[in-house]
């Protein structure tokens, strides 16, 4: 009968918050080993490995980022009296992308007067549902078909009630692709919102030179640009343990992860699973090579059939997890969004 040999050691990663300055402090930097030893030289050594995950990297912070909205079908207002070509309707001539120019368009053809086409858009999706949304921009790109005035401004409907950017002259046949940047909802005065964003109506108001020298209009769309607290993710990749069998000992090994500060981790994760893998363990020739180690499971175990390799890496390679918010002053008192480890090597 072997007799068990067991290896226990902790890794302990310690979040330091001090007027919004981070630390990390690995307290476990020494090397450690199996109690018995071989001819005396060590079963295994142990160590915490020197590539660890960069764990503040899940912290949120405001990020940047922005959502073209393209036409989809009319909206409330079509007036310009002209399209080309003549089958279908005037939205599916200005949603192109990138813009095809004379190959689809409406125009003022036949008119003298300021005509006002006016679009539903694709929905806005965003990123995570919390994003303060900072602008809404109309695009238009237009042309005269001559060397002649024509005049368009950008056109949006909100609350019931249109708005229009200011007039733009121009008198070439050469496209040119104007804006109107709205930072704040022109109805309200204020910050847009998502359901604002998505009863949002935008177009071209738009007069040629005469009946006989249109206005050419062949795209609009709208950005919306956006900043957003990323509070979910993938989990930073790393490595978290270094095992050393000796080379004079070829039995069998169980490698255990457990995760310990569970209690901690609830009061600032939703959910956290981490894929943990070893390579040359009986677990990594199965589907999935990995094992999954989460606030539910608690621990992860590894298997080493023969101790044929030099050293054996406990690996993070991955993973999802879920902030409860994106304030932390809104977690739980005594939050930590750093799991520590601890690893159990037990001869089989």
């Amino acid at each position: 009968m072997k007799k068990k040999l067991i290896f226990g050691g902790m890794v302990i990663l310690a979040l330091v918050l001090t007027t919004g300055t981070f630390a990390y402090t690995y307290t476990n930097v020494s090397t450690s080993t199996l109690g018995a030893t071989l001819s005396d030289v060590p079963y295994v050594t142990y160590q915490a490995s020197a590539q660890q995950p960069n764990w503040e990297s899940i912290l949120p912070e405001g990020e940047y980022a922005s959502e073209t909205l393209v036409p989809i079908f009319a909206g409330d207002d079509t007036e310009l009296p002209s399209q080309f070509p003549t089958s279908g309707e005037h939205w599916d001539k200005v949603d192109e992308e990138p813009a095809d120019d004379f190959g689809t368009y409406v125009s003022t053809l036949s008119s003298k007067d300021w005509e006002r086409d006016l679009y539903n858009l694709s929905t806005f999706t965003g990123a995570s549902g919390e994003e303060m949304i900072s602008s809404v921009t109309v695009y238009f790109r237009f042309a005269s078909s001559g060397s002649y005035n024509v005049q368009a401004m950008a056109a949006l409907k909100t609350n019931g009630e249109v708005y229009e950017g200011p007039i733009i002259v121009y008198n070439s046949p050469s496209f040119v692709t104007e804006s109107w940047e709205c930072p704040v909802n022109p109805s309200t005065e204020e910050a847009w919102t998502w359901e604002e964003i998505n009863d949002l109506q935008a177009g071209i108001t738009a007069r040629g030179n005469s009946t006989t020298k249109p206005v050419i209009c062949t795209q609009v769309y709208v950005q919306v640009n956006y900043e957003y607290s990323n509070t979910q993710g993938e989990v930073p990749a790393g490595f978290l343990f270094d095992i050393n069998p000796s080379p004079d000992y070829t039995g069998d090994l169980q490698v255990k992860i457990y995760l310990t500060n569970t209690t901690e981790l609830l009061k600032a994760y939703k959910y956290i699973n981490m894929k943990i893998f070893m390579a040359n363990t009986f677990e990594a020739d199965k589907t999935p090579d990995y094992q999954v180690l989460s606030i539910e499971t608690g621990v992860v175990i590894f298997n080493i059939e023969g101790g044929s390799a030099s050293s054996y890496h406990v690996q993070l390679t991955g993973g999802s997890y879920r902030l409860i918010s994106d304030n932390p002053d809104e977690w739980g008192a005594g939050w930590n969004i750093v799991p520590e480890f601890y690893c159990e090597v037990t001869q089989r």
